[in-house]
């Protein structure tokens, strides 16, 4: 009986060279399909970036505003201040006109939610993640604080109206509410000024956008009913005619 030993495959050094060549196959097939997802995930963090510079353009306007009527709130504090302790005095309210009222403003970078939900946030450098976060979290204090003032100048827009008798419990509320009210202005600005550096930081608006934003912010301004004097007139109620 004879027996038939298996012929080796071409020699060892074609067989090897049939290896290296599977295994260079593979190893090009794995950096094709790395390449691709890098571009789909700078494509992915390149559409978030751009929404989040949208909000930060929005950001910057709104504290531009904040700090160019910044003087307004202080000059409406004064007259309200003085109009209380004038009122606390005769225990009696002068006819006073429409209280101005500050307009609410969307703080929030609501798109730094959709670019974590994404999972694009994870395809930035540390530091960037870190610095977007960040502003995202002082847009949610400045939202929060900026309710609180809203509503104070609210309850102080009761002042508003004809002559009438004032007491000492109204008088306690309402100087409360105005401190509250000053102290959270001059909170929101810092916490504003603050985070336009942070933005600034970021590298994601340049120099003419952000500028276009500050003085978009500096014209609203302008504009906006805090910057009118409240009407106050004689605090004896006036007789009718017959």
């Amino acid at each position: 009986m004879h027996f038939h030993l298996p012929k080796p495959l071409h020699g060892w050094r074609e067989f090897a060279g049939e290896v290296g060549i599977i295994v260079l196959g593979v190893l090009i097939a794995l950096g094709a399909e790395q390449v691709v997802e890098g571009v789909r995930d700078r494509a992915q963090v390149g559409q978030s970036e751009e929404s989040l510079k949208n909000n930060f353009e929005r950001f910057v306007t709104f504290t531009a505003e904040l700090d160019a009527y910044a003087p307004c709130v202080t000059a409406r504090a004064t007259q309200v201040r003085e109009l209380i302790d004038r009122a606390a005095a005769t225990h009696r309210l002068p006819s006073v006109g429409a209280i101005p009222q500050l307009t609410p403003h969307p703080w929030q970078i609501d798109t730094y939610s959709a670019m974590v939900a994404s999972q694009a946030i994870t395809h930035v450098s540390h530091s960037q993640a870190i610095l977007y976060s960040r502003v995202a979290m002082s847009a949610i204090d400045l939202y929060d604080d900026g309710k609180v003032e809203w509503s104070d100048w609210g309850v102080l827009a009761s002042l508003s109206g004809g002559p009438r008798g004032y007491g000492d419990a109204e008088e306690a509320q309402d100087r409360m509410v105005l401190a509250r009210a000053v102290h959270q202005d001059s909170v929101m600005r810092d916490i504003a000024d603050n985070t336009v550096d942070r933005i600034r930081r970021t590298g994601l608006l340049d120099s003419h956008e952000f500028d276009m934003a500050v003085d978009e912010g500096r014209r609203s301004a302008a504009t906006i009913p805090m910057c009118r004097p409240i009407e106050i007139g004689d605090a004896q109620p006036q007789s009718r005619a017959i």
